[in-house]
């Protein structure tokens, strides 16, 4: 390994001055609580989705809230020549950290999917029970359990890091960042300005660095780049997928089709290939975080529609991407194709370990758009990219209610913000945009 290499990797060993990315993510604070832990904690997502910020702010707070000294944190970026290479020796790499000193010791690995056999590589550190803590990214679920699942079975933790939500999005734009807590009394002075950030967020999405770009042109550029460097690295690179012109022409109708239903078939025939091949890299896609996948919700199959799944795209800004376009939402057919997406990310990211989401629909053509269950459902979510005069339920959604009677049903519209009775059960309308501000916790 070039030491320099490794310095300039590493500015707080030499007391370099280094920036700390500035976008606050809300899993920075979950993964402070299992610092102390002895989990191996893994970071999974997509290029460019800030994982590298993420660990470069966890260093940040170590060395200022003194819990770790700067000479007792490595960072090794597997995307640079040399680093992959050195860390296949166990003995070198125990030699380079001066395991032997009292205090513990802090590693960060960046692309851990980079070295040959990974899982094996920091089961061996770790069962030797040392005192290092070990933080490492992949870029994709199939990364992190095709190199390291069986082996690190039991011994790590891992967080799924996605794109900007909406509410992370709204804290970098100053006019928003110091929000109170909303409420139907006062959220009406903010909502336009609320309302403008969600068609600007639904344009572009929220990859940190587009975020943080101001001119259009260069936005659209960088997320071509992001999404160039995936197909290379992690599709034709890692996946070993062969026939990208079909794997990217596939994204561009999934993004037409986004919140309708999926015929693999007649995808299939569209593109000129089989129906495995169509199913594995709708598979891929799925696994690499570029699309939620969200299947029917039925308790009778005879009258509650079909297996076929919806698809919608995890970033607006990818989405528009893959569809071609960066046109403003006042202006486009597809407005509510987007916010839905919007808000089916948002309720995935969000959602308890024992819910699973879905959308309902009949034979007849009653539809639900999302449904949130445990044991039965709990919540349902209908999404009006308009606003509403009246509060107003399909007679799909009032069958629905009807047969399950979740706890909360909710009508998500552009400004109003109510709740009223329909037919006996409570129907919250919420604007769009302060539904997606809201947390579990906040919901509570």
């Amino acid at each position: 390994m070039e030491i320099t290499t490794f310095n300039l990797s590493n500015p707080w060993r030499t007391g370099r001055n280094w920036d700390v990315p500035g976008i606050e993510r809300s899993v920075t604070g979950e993964l402070l609580k299992w610092l102390d832990e002895p989990e191996i904690l893994i970071l999974s997502g997509t290029r460019q989705v800030g994982k590298t910020s993420i660990l470069y702010q966890l260093i940040d707070w170590l060395i200022r809230t003194g819990r770790a000294v700067p000479d007792s944190i490595y960072y090794f970026n597997l995307d640079l020549a040399g680093i992959s290479e050195f860390l296949e020796d166990q003995g070198r790499f125990l030699r380079f950290m001066d395991v032997n000193r009292e205090q513990k010791i802090f590693v960060f690995i960046d692309e851990v999917q980079r070295l040959p056999d990974p899982g094996i590589f920091i089961k061996g550190l770790h069962d030797l029970r040392l005192p290092i803590k070990f933080i490492m990214t992949g870029s994709s679920s199939l990364d992190i359990r095709t190199r390291t699942h069986e082996a690190l079975t039991g011994r790590k933790q891992i967080f799924h890091i996605e794109s900007l939500s909406f509410s992370e999005y709204v804290n970098t734009l100053p006019a928003l960042s110091s929000l109170p807590t909303l409420d139907p009394r006062n959220y009406s002075i903010y909502i336009g300005a609320l309302n403008d950030a969600l068609f600007d967020y639904g344009i572009y999405g929220g990859y940190p660095v587009p975020v943080l770009t101001d001119d259009p042109e260069k936005k659209g550029l960088r997320l071509n780049e992001i999404f160039t460097s995936y197909l290379e690295k992690d599709i034709a690179g890692f996946l070993k997928v062969e026939n990208i012109p079909a794997f990217r022409k596939l994204a561009t109708l999934l993004s037409v089709q986004q919140g309708g239903l999926v015929n693999i078939q007649e995808l299939a025939s569209t593109l000129g290939l089989n129906r495995g091949t169509v199913t594995k890299y709708i598979y891929y896609l799925e696994e690499t975080f570029v699309i939620k996948r969200l299947t029917p919700f039925f308790s009778n199959p005879r009258t509650e529609l079909s297996k076929m799944p919806k698809i919608y795209f995890a970033d607006a800004g990818m989405r528009n991407l893959a569809m071609g376009s960066f046109s403003n939402l006042q202006t486009r057919s597809d407005t509510g194709q987007i916010i839905e997406g919007i808000v089916a990310s948002h309720v995935f990211r969000n959602r308890l370990m024992s819910h699973k989401i879905n959308y309902w629909r009949t034979k007849s053509g009653a539809e639900v758009d999302f449904i949130i269950s445990g044991v039965k459902p709990v919540q349902s979510i209908e999404v009006k990219s308009g606003n509403l005069k009246r509060i107003t339920i399909s007679r799909g959604y009032r069958s629905f209610l009807s047969k399950y009677t979740p706890p909360k049903a909710i009508l998500l519209n552009s400004v109003m913000w109510f709740k009223t009775e329909i037919a006996g059960h409570t129907i919250e309308a919420i604007p769009t945009a302060v539904f997606l501000l809201r947390t579990p916790e906040s919901r509570a």
